[in-house]
């Protein structure tokens, strides 16, 4: 579990087993926790149902602020989706960056 110093709530059962599963390393990819419960997160992060998909689908497209929001509605370590999403995102950025380095 997260210390979150103002967190005074802890999450809701089935959301905490989700918080659970980030911090078994048993999600993989984001994707992997689209079919979980996704009408309260959605409402909880404030996000319409369309972009969570999209930000699902492509992680990097998560702002730091829904990140911290999404750790904090899980009760988990922010780290814990960054780590996800890195290792998803890794080969993505380092193809980039090539592509940018071969540009004249």
């Amino acid at each position: 579990m997260a210390n979150w110093k103002n967190n005074n709530n802890s999450p809701e059962k089935d959301l905490s087993s989700i918080g659970a599963m980030f911090e078994t390393n048993k999600i993989k990819k984001m994707y992997d926790i689209s079919e979980l419960y996704p009408t309260k997160i959605i409402k909880l992060l404030g996000i319409n149902s369309e972009r969570y998909s999209v930000k699902l689908a492509d992680p990097e497209k998560f702002t730091v602020s829904e990140i911290l929001r999404l750790a904090y509605i899980l009760n988990i370590d922010p780290n814990l989706i960054i780590d996800v999403i890195q290792t998803e995102t890794e080969k993505k950025i380092v193809n980039r960056l090539n592509m940018n380095r071969n540009k004249k």
